[in-house]
C-alpha cells in the first residue's frame, strides 16, 4: 500500500487547474469494480474517474487496484466513500486515491468537519488533492450560502436522486419532478453566482443546458455511455434489417 506515497498527483492537479481556470472538466462514474475499465475511461479522455463505495460492490483492495490503474493511465481517481465520515477519509487515502466526492452533506457544520478532517489526514498534499462536496439534501440546498463560505473545496456537485428523496418527491425514470427541478436550479444558481465551481449529474439530453447554466464539472456514468452506444447500435441494425426486407 505504500506506493501511493510516491505518486505526484499530476492528474488531480490538472483537474483542479481546469476547474479553477473556468474550464469544463469531466468525471465518469466507473459503474463497475474494474481497474481495466478505469484505464479505458482514461483513454477516452475523462479527466477523472469515480470509484463508488457508497453503491455497488467495490471493496478496499479493489479501490487500491483501481486507483493504481488511474495513476498509470493519467486520470484522477476520485472516491465516493460509504458516507461522509472522518475514518473513511483516512482509510481511502491509504488506498491511493487522488480525492473525494463526499455524499449527503447535511449542513455547514458537517461540511466544515469533513474539510477539516480531509486536510488533517493529508497535511502535506491536501492542496493538490481534489475535494468535491455533494449537494443532495434539501437541508444543504437551503444552507448553501453558508456552506459556500467554507474554504478548501474544489467543487460542489448537485445530484437529483437523494435530493428528491429528501424532499419527499418521487423518483422518476425520465427525469425529476418540477419541484425537484426548481431546487436543482436554485442550487446551481447559488453556487455559480457565488463564483464557486458547480458540478451536476448530467445525461446526453441535458448536458448543454447545464453548461449554459454555468456548470463546469460534468458527471456521468459509464453505464449510461454503454446503454447509449448499445441503443444506437441496435437502431442501426434495425434500420438495415428493415431495409433488407423491403
Amino acid at each position: 500500500m505504500a506506493s501511493f506515497l510516491k505518486r505526484d498527483l499530476a492528474a488531480s492537479k490538472r483537474l483542479k487547474t481546469t476547474l479553477a481556470s473556468g474550464g469544463i472538466a469531466t468525471l465518469c462514474h466507473s459503474s463497475h469494480p474494474s481497474p481495466s475499465l478505469v484505464e479505458r475511461l482514461a483513454e477516452q479522455g475523462f479527466e477523472a474517474v469515480l470509484i463508488d463505495c457508497e453503491h455497488g460492490s467495490v471493496g478496499r483492495e479493489r479501490v487500491e487496484e483501481m486507483a493504481r490503474a488511474a495513476a498509470l493511465a493519467g486520470t484522477a481517481a476520485i472516491i465516493r466513500p460509504e458516507g461522509s465520515l472522518p475514518h473513511l477519509i483516512t482509510g481511502y487515502l491509504g488506498c491511493g486515491v487522488d480525492g473525494f466526492m463526499l455524499p449527503l452533506i447535511m449542513s455547514p457544520a458537517h461540511a466544515q468537519q469533513m474539510v477539516d478532517y480531509f486536510q488533517f489526514s493529508a497535511p502535506v498534499d491536501h492542496v493538490d488533492r481534489t475535494l468535491i462536496l455533494m449537494i443532495e439534501r434539501i437541508e444543504a440546498v437551503d444552507s448553501l450560502p453558508e456552506i459556500l463560505r467554507i474554504r478548501g473545496v474544489d467543487a460542489y456537485l448537485v445530484a437529483p436522486a437523494d435530493l428528491a428523496l429528501s424532499m419527499g418527491e418521487p423518483l422518476q425514470r425520465d427525469g425529476v419532478t418540477p419541484k425537484v427541478a426548481q431546487a436543482i436550479d436554485r442550487a446551481v444558481k447559488t453556487i455559480v453566482d457565488s463564483g464557486r465551481i458547480c458540478g451536476a449529474r448530467i445525461d446526453f439530453h441535458d448536458v448543454r443546458d447545464f453548461i449554459d447554466k454555468g456548470v463546469r464539472l460534468l458527471y456521468t456514468h459509464a453505464d449510461h455511455m454503454l446503454a447509449r452506444g448499445a441503443r444506437d447500435y441496435f437502431s442501426l441494425i434495425g434500420d438495415r434489417a428493415a431495409a433488407a426486407l423491403q
